[in-house]
């Protein structure tokens, strides 16, 4: 990989991947982790509403979150997904990507998934990348996700 190291977490994240067998270890693009804060995020959604809820979070993941016992918790979750596609990509928030092209979802039996749309699906198709799959997790005061695309 040539993407530049940024932190502990995602050093870990490339040691794990060198410590696959060579032939799964070509077809990793990329690998983004995020930890966001849910106080943060509570106080965000408190100052900016809707307005904010809207511009960030599709239908569906408003949905989603505003159904749960902690439902902060579960906006920080998918923010952390969105930033941490956006990482695994190499590209952050540039090239018109919109926080609506990642969109975090459940396959049914409770795993999370990206449902990935719009200019990051086109820059996925540019790079052949057909595949990513993330883990979420929460504790008292963090939400964190890591992604990873690859081509399969």
């Amino acid at each position: 990989m040539t993407a530049q190291l940024h932190s502990d977490t995602e050093k870990a994240c490339i040691g794990m991947i060198q410590d696959l067998p060579e032939s799964v270890q070509q077809g990793v693009f990329g690998v983004g982790v995020d930890i966001a804060s849910i106080d943060r995020m509570k106080l965000a959604i408190e100052r900016s509403g809707e307005e904010f809820l809207n511009r960030v979070y599709t239908e569906k993941e408003v949905e989603y979150c505003r159904a749960a016992e902690r439902p902060f918790e579960r906006f920080a979750a998918c923010w952390a997904a969105k930033e941490a596609a956006v990482k695994a990509l190499g590209t952050g928030f540039r090239y018109s990507i919109s926080f609506k092209d990642i969109e975090l979802e459940s396959d049914g039996e409770n795993r999370p998934t990206l449902n990935l749309t719009g200019k990051f699906k086109d820059l996925m198709d540019e790079k052949e990348i057909n595949f990513s799959t993330v883990s979420i997790s929460h504790e008292e005061s963090k939400s964190i996700a890591i992604v990873m695309l690859c081509r399969v």
